[in-house]
């Protein structure tokens, strides 16, 4: 008999991958999210629509599943403070109540690494057990949903929880896909090359398919449960190189500069946005007025261990420098397929 994965946040980007993963290894899927069923959604699949913070009905939706994957929740720059509580933190609460006593096998709950926050200098690389300093609303708001879990853990809940990074890959509307947006709009303004501050900022990132695979195969593994994972790809490029990258896929080349205000004024590239979306292009990736912002994010506590995720025999798919362009390189080409860049 085949094992049943319930999938909160069956509206959002990281449940397109993790669905048809699902069904390819032979699960049963139940979906749930707060909008209408999605188009996208495989016929097979049963769909119910739930208010996770309202609570009503969540046992009868966690009812006979295996495994409950959690990955609804709302992120900082789309929602208000309080919808990220409401979504995060109630929601999750409710969810775990209702699993627990359902009596499901393990939870997988989407957790983030902003829990461990930016202000207060953590050793690195940055282990799970290192406390929690989260310093930003989106970061406080899944430590308390994190929280939650481990709660409903102590009362007898088999759960893992997953601290992924900047997360990119197909379908993905911000971050990493922000800033090929920006590449993509100097490209179409006619920009003979990509300018960038030549002063390094280390950052890291992690494809979906590592983020789904890992929720998979913890979902599994034996001794997993009652742990966190941090999940991020091993290699840390810097803005130059990932600038660098990118401007290669676009057939440009990369001038480091000491301007911090090098490339189109946002009046130009508003311009040059605009035209594009005129001439066809989806308006699907986020627009940044910061030109470049995801490479500007410096972190202090950037560098996390992964040895708890690779302990359990995990093997990341885009792990490395060379993985991890051709990763960039296969989203660039399914943006231009799905016309999300020009």
């Amino acid at each position: 008999m085949a094992r049943l994965a319930l999938v909160t946040g069956a509206t959002g980007f990281m449940a397109q991958h993790l669905v048809p993963d699902l069904i390819e290894g032979g699960w049963e899927v139940r979906a749930s999210g707060r909008r209408g069923r999605p188009a996208w959604l495989p016929p097979e699949v049963a769909y119910e629509a739930a208010d996770l913070a309202g609570g009503r009905g969540l046992e009868a939706l966690c009812d006979e599943a295996d495994t409950v994957f959690h990955l609804a929740g709302a992120t900082s720059s789309l929602s208000s403070a309080e919808q990220m509580h409401e979504s995060n933190v109630v929601a999750t609460t409710n969810l775990v109540a209702a699993a627990r006593s359902a009596g499901v096998q393990r939870f997988v709950h989407m957790g983030s690494t902003s829990v461990y926050g930016e202000e207060v200098p953590l050793p690195q690389p940055i282990l799970e057990s290192a406390e929690p300093h989260p310093s930003r609303g989106y970061g406080k708001a899944k430590w308390l949903a994190e929280k939650a879990v481990w709660a409903a853990a102590a009362d007898g809940l088999p759960a893992v929880v997953l601290r992924p990074v900047s997360v990119f890959g197909p379908g993905a509307v911000k971050l990493l896909a922000s800033a090929i947006l920006d590449v993509a709009i100097e490209s179409f303004a006619g920009r003979r090359a990509i300018d960038i501050e030549a002063a390094p900022v280390e950052l890291r990132l992690v494809h979906v398919a590592d983020v789904v695979g890992a929720a998979m195969h913890l979902a599994g593994a034996e001794g997993a449960e009652g742990k966190a994972y941090n999940i991020v790809a091993p290699w840390y490029p810097s803005s130059v190189e990932l600038a660098g990258m990118l401007a290669a896929l676009f057939a440009m080349p990369v001038e480091e500069t000491d301007s911090a205000h090098a490339g189109l004024s946002l009046e130009d590239r508003r311009k040059a946005w605009e035209a594009m979306l005129a001439s066809g292009m989806q308006k699907e990736i986020l627009f940044t007025e910061e030109r470049f912002r995801f490479l500007k994010k410096a972190n202090r506590n950037n560098r996390l261990s992964v040895d708890a995720l690779l302990s359990t025999g995990y093997e990341f798919r885009y792990g490395n420098e060379s993985d991890l362009t051709t990763g960039v390189a296969e989203t660039i080409d399914w943006y231009r397929q799905q016309r999300w860049i020009v």
